[in-house]
């Protein structure tokens, strides 16, 4: 195999100069350090924006990188303009070369192993800008590039349509959530709403207020034991993986496992995320297991959870990093039937089911994009 020729990062990129006012800045465009996310992820809406001024900006097909603690793997191909904080890299690729390719020549591990390299500091190590440029990427001619670029967009597509409907799926699960569990107007025996239309309420002193008839309050401690990980803080962070550490997912790290089932994961400090999963793992010692005696039980109890986060994480412990106790989470008081209702809770169960195929196959989708392209870019598999 011919060695495949390389060029450095600078001799096709360059970092935006680009201003853009605060006014035109929203939650969707704007780019900082908290919503790019960890492990190559993307972006999320952010929560802040800039109130005065002129910002970095980016422009669609820039690349904006995290330059603070690079081992976090932030990166993300923009698909829209906006502006960044002076803490995100936006690269600019040049003329004659495929945006989309250097993107993904930056998206392998040993792009963010020559950031650390070259970065100063300790505990919030930032990458050298001069230093990022002598990366070395592949010197293939246009037409090569975009033919590697348009085999990984395939697999990153098929992956954002999943998170699209997930996302739908979603507000779907959580909408008769409320309607059925906190609102009470699930199907009746005539399939009308219960309480609108006039089903039978009873009071619980308990919550302060009525209940349908032959419902009752339990709380989370009465379904589940809530467990907590007993991973390492440090070995999950520095591996980013934080803040669940599913060996599942990351299963060259694990030779054993603490759990296995339908499982509620909580990250029980910093940004207090919530995820289902199902199988054997490992969790980071501040991560809090669900696992519900009864399966019916599974998503009413992570809608139930995920319901009250907002409130908890208002009145959590801690000045500097907040958290969640676990007292606080068996505390958390749902109201169920009496004698069980599967209808109601298969529904839910079904939709998060379908939330969890598409998870898995958006991992498998990654793992094949990951191993696909370190042998693209070093012209082991080559596309005709």
């Amino acid at each position: 195999m011919d060695r495949v020729k390389t060029i450095q990062l600078g001799s096709v990129a360059n970092y935006s100069d680009d201003r853009v006012s605060f006014t035109k800045l929203s939650p969707d465009n704007y780019i900082g350090t908290d919503n790019l996310l960890q492990n190559k992820l993307g972006k999320t809406k952010a929560l802040y924006t800039p109130k005065i001024g002129l910002t970095a900006g980016y422009e669609e097909g820039d690349i904006l990188i995290g330059n603070i603690r690079p081992y976090l793997k932030k990166i993300w191909y923009a698909t829209n303009n906006g502006g960044s904080s002076a803490d995100v890299l936006t690269i600019k690729v040049k003329k004659d070369n495929d945006s989309k390719f250097v993107y993904y020549s930056l998206f392998r591990d040993d792009f963010f192993a020559h950031m650390m390299k070259g970065s100063k500091g300790t505990k919030m190590p930032r990458g050298d800008k001069t230093q990022v440029l002598d990366f070395l990427i592949p010197d293939f001619p246009i037409t090569i590039q975009q033919k590697i670029a348009s085999v990984l967009s395939l697999l990153d597509s098929q992956i954002e349509l999943n998170n699209r409907i997930n996302i739908e799926l979603e507000a779907t699960v959580r909408t008769l959530y409320n309607y059925w569990f906190v609102q009470f107007d699930f199907p009746d025996k005539n399939n009308k709403p219960y309480k609108t239309g006039g089903g039978k309420m009873t009071w619980n002193e308990e919550l302060k207020k009525e209940i349908p008839e032959n419902w009752e309050v339990k709380k989370i401690s009465d379904l589940l034991p809530v467990l907590t990980g007993k991973e390492d803080a440090n070995f999950a962070t520095h591996n980013g993986i934080y803040p669940f550490f599913t060996c599942a997912e990351n299963i060259s790290l694990c030779d054993e496992f603490s759990f296995e089932g339908k499982s509620i994961l909580l990250a029980g400090n910093g940004n207090f995320n919530i995820k289902l999963y199902e199988g054997k793992f490992n969790a980071y010692q501040r991560t809090y297991v669900l696992i519900p005696y009864n399966d019916e039980h599974y998503t009413i109890v992570y809608l139930a959870v995920k319901d009250r986060i907002k409130s908890l994480t208002n009145s959590s412990r801690g000045s500097i990093v907040k958290f969640i106790t676990k007292g606080d989470i068996e505390n958390i008081t749902i109201v169920l039937p009496k004698l069980g209702s599967s209808k109601l809770f298969n529904k839910l169960n079904t939709i998060t089911k379908k939330i969890e195929l598409n998870s898995k196959e958006n991992q498998k989708l990654s793992e094949l994009r990951d191993w696909l392209l370190p042998m693209l870019m070093n012209g082991q598999i080559k596309i005709k």
